[in-house]
């Protein structure tokens, strides 16, 4: 007899909660080491964790249990310098490398345009990163569409490694 293939369910993101933070924390020194093209500062890092987690203005969204978390995005409420009216911007969205072959980082795009319909707002969601880019694009442009626009570095390069 002939079984059908097991499929994986699709990752659930949820909105972290203060018992996510010592998580959150790791993941974004992972993250850091990855990506940083700065120094660490933990005062803004517990000014902006602290700022989603209560719901000022940004959220992280997370996939995983409590303490155990694979994977983060964290998304701010924020303005052009020329208008008044609001858009929605990705400040990271990054998956714990143990979990880079899962459904974690299109769950998390996807978690991303559905705060962006639900409070119908523009998302501005992007790549800054030296590490597997063009891969980064693919995922990105089949999530998302086309892509709009590019990013440089001059006299810099991401991540500590």
């Amino acid at each position: 007899m002939e079984t059908a293939p097991v499929t994986k369910p699709y990752p659930t993101v949820r909105k972290a909660v203060k018992e996510d933070i010592p998580q959150i924390f790791k993941l974004g020194k992972l993250l850091f080491e990855e990506n940083a093209i700065t120094s660490w500062s933990e005062n803004r890092i517990i000014a902006a964790v602290n700022r989603a987690i209560n719901g000022d203005g940004a959220v992280i969204g997370v996939i995983g249990d409590i303490g155990r978390l694979e994977g983060m995005i964290y998304l701010l409420r924020a303005k052009f310098w020329y208008t008044d009216d609001c858009h929605l911007e990705e400040v990271y969205n990054y998956v714990h490398p143990d979990y880079r072959k899962s459904d974690n980082a299109k769950a998390l795009i996807d978690f991303a345009k559905t705060c962006s319909e639900g409070i119908n707002v523009p998302l501005m969601i992007g790549i800054v990163s030296n590490h597997k880019t063009e891969q980064k694009i693919r995922l990105y442009e089949r999530r998302l569409g086309k892509r709009s626009g590019a990013y440089w570095l001059f006299n810099a390069k991401t991540g500590k490694k």
